[in-house]
């Protein structure tokens, strides 16, 4: 199934490194987190998720290091 805007995903696994995870940590992102799906910029720009209250600009390779499962 392709990501949408407006779809709720939770993460099941980060495949990166140190820094990287550092990044995902500050921002709440961590295994078993349920995040939405706000926006996916067109032109390969960033995809713009939902944490709790707070909103998120993530680059697609960056994003691309999530594992998730979308919940219907």
């Amino acid at each position: 199934m392709e990501l949408k805007e407006g779809n709720k995903i939770k993460i099941t696994g980060i495949n990166c490194g140190r820094v990287c995870s550092s990044r995902y940590s500050c921002m709440g992102i961590l295994e078993n987190t349920i995040m939405e799906i706000i926006s996916i910029q067109p032109l390969k720009g960033p995809i713009v998720v939902k944490v709790g209250e707070s909103e998120y600009s993530i680059g697609r390779g960056m994003f691309s290091k999530l594992e998730y499962e979308i919940i219907e």
